[in-house]
């Protein structure tokens, strides 16, 4: 396991933490997912070029995760998040990362559903606004899930460092 992913993997684990209690991803989390791939891309050893679609794929999955953000109601967050995910992907990574991201997004639903109706069977309200009747459901808990489920798929050469 390399330290990058470890990195990678803490990310996104603080992103969904994140939006799991708050419903808000913070900035700083998306920057500096981005700043580990170009670091990891810079020490690999390898041309950056060969890159390219990685960032390509990242700037239409923010574009989409923008209009999601202006006629939906997805947060704007969960749109960078995605984006700096697809950063990681390379195009053998995409199909792997949106299956899992699909899945994911569907446990939690169903995850969510399940307790919201034990919530409401208890006459209990629940604390976590994520478990109330209505709230929408913290999609940066499956945007990370799906990007760690997935990371296995994703460019190898981005998880070793060559230095020196």
């Amino acid at each position: 396991m390399s330290l990058v992913w470890i990195g990678f993997a803490a990310l996104l684990a603080g992103a969904g933490v994140s939006d799991a209690l708050t419903y808000r991803i913070p900035n700083w989390i998306s920057v500096a997912l981005a700043l580990l791939f170009v670091l990891a891309a810079g020490l690999r050893g390898a041309p950056f070029l060969p890159l390219w679609p990685n960032v390509a794929a990242a700037g239409i999955v923010l574009g989409i995760g923008y209009l999601l953000f202006r006629f939906t109601k997805m947060g704007a967050g969960d749109a960078k998040l995605a984006a700096a995910a697809t950063l990681w992907t390379g195009v053998g990574g995409l199909y792997p990362f949106f299956v899992a991201l699909a899945v994911s997004m569907a446990a939690l639903v169903i995850a969510l559903l399940a307790f919201r109706a034990i919530y409401a069977r208890s006459g209990l309200q629940p604390r976590a606004r994520a478990l109330q009747r209505g709230a929408p459901a913290p999609l940066g808990v499956a945007i990370a899930a799906a990007a760690l489920a997935a990371s296995g798929h994703f460019d190898s050469t981005l998880w070793r460092l060559n230095i020196g």
